[in-house]
């Protein structure tokens, strides 16, 4: 019985991919398991979906040849690839499942979450021995969507594979806040208000799609970096893992979608050392408080009071805790404690 895991590359291999999906990767081919290349979507356009269907069906038709009754596939969900075009997978995964294969999803993004059907996610998972989720309350949500008869674990934070520990991301100055991601307004139009805040909280923003306008004060745009160099570059003492157009609230599709994900930037964070902040309703809120990872606020609003009350023996804690779990999540032991518990109870079952 041998482990396989997808990965999903494109023609140019040097070409970076998702780091959370690509350290999923990493981290189970250095566990021994066996990694079999599918191939991304690599344009936009009818021309390149024709072209990649037929890839498509030619790559899972090579993955299902490879493997055996018994054999263990953790497959990355969603495919990295046009939503219709990834359903052709679905009967090489099903003929798999039929013939003794064990099916592991690990998912990083559901889109019925957002109210979007039809993209095959149910064919997918309902085909999972294991699904793989976010927390807890992803977890509830599978079960009332009728997954409840499947092995479910919780993920709680994405690893961050980092060779070294960043030394210098943590300013130890918690007035000092970093925003890291896409900064498009219409996913964060709230840094655009950013300026509206208590000037004595100071924020560094990181990440593509900045739109520049009039300055505001307290706020620097500190540039677009690839994931692999921002652990050097980030500088700060929290990091804020907020989305939705608003400073009282995480509102919108992105903002409301905060109560069932992990974002990858909290994992950035906590990597590099540095605590995070988060909305108090969001799924990562009760883990960052119970872990001593950060605070957990309703509004940015609060900000400036929450920080003014902060003892500096407070902070520290939170700092540890970063500190703590950032050489967890460097070395990737969220996924491995996951697979192992999996694995464990596989073995209890069959004694």
């Amino acid at each position: 019985m041998k482990q396989f895991c997808i990965v999903e590359r494109d023609s140019h291999e040097f070409h970076a991919g998702s780091k959370a999906r690509n350290d999923v990767g990493e981290i189970l081919t250095a566990q021994g398991w066996t990694a079999l290349p599918v191939h991304r979507s690599q344009g936009k356009g009818t021309p390149d979906k024709l072209k990649m269907a037929a890839v498509t069906w030619m790559d899972w038709r090579g993955v299902a040849k490879q493997l055996s009754p018994g054999d263990t596939l953790l497959v990355q969900y969603p495919l990295d690839m046009y939503p219709k075009v990834s359903r052709l997978a679905i009967p090489f995964l099903r003929g798999m499942k039929e013939k003794g294969v064990q099916l592991i999803f690990l998912i990083h993004d559901l889109d019925s979450l957002r109210g979007v059907e039809g993209n095959g996610e149910r064919q997918f998972l309902e085909l999972g021995d294991l699904l793989i989720a976010h927390n807890q309350e992803m977890t509830e949500y599978l079960c009332e969507r009728g997954y409840g008869d499947k092995a479910i674990r919780t993920l709680d934070l994405f690893d961050y594979l980092l060779e070294e520990e960043p030394t210098a991301c943590n300013t130890q100055d918690p007035w000092e806040v970093v925003v890291a991601g896409n900064l498009r307004p219409d996913k964060a139009g709230y840094v655009y208000r950013l300026g509206q805040l208590d000037s004595k909280v100071r924020f560094r923003l990181y990440g593509p799609n900045y739109q520049e306008g009039v300055p505001q004060v307290g706020v620097k745009y500190c540039g677009q970096f690839p994931p692999e160099q921002l652990p050097q570059t980030l500088r700060g003492g929290f990091g804020l893992v907020w989305d939705g157009d608003r400073l009282d609230c995480c509102d919108g599709v992105y903002g409301t979608y905060l109560k069932y994900n992990n974002p990858h930037k909290a994992s950035l964070y906590l990597a590099c050392g540095i605590p995070v902040m988060v909305w108090d309703q969001s799924a990562l809120a009760d883990y960052v408080v119970e872990h001593h990872l950060g605070i957990a606020v309703g509004s940015l609003e609060e900000l400036p009071r929450r920080l003014q009350h902060m003892s500096r023996e407070e902070y520290q804690t939170l700092c540890q805790g970063a500190r703590e779990m950032g050489a967890r999540l460097r070395r990737g032991a969220m996924l491995g404690r996951v697979l192992r518990a999996y694995e464990s109870s596989k073995d209890e079952v069959t004694e």
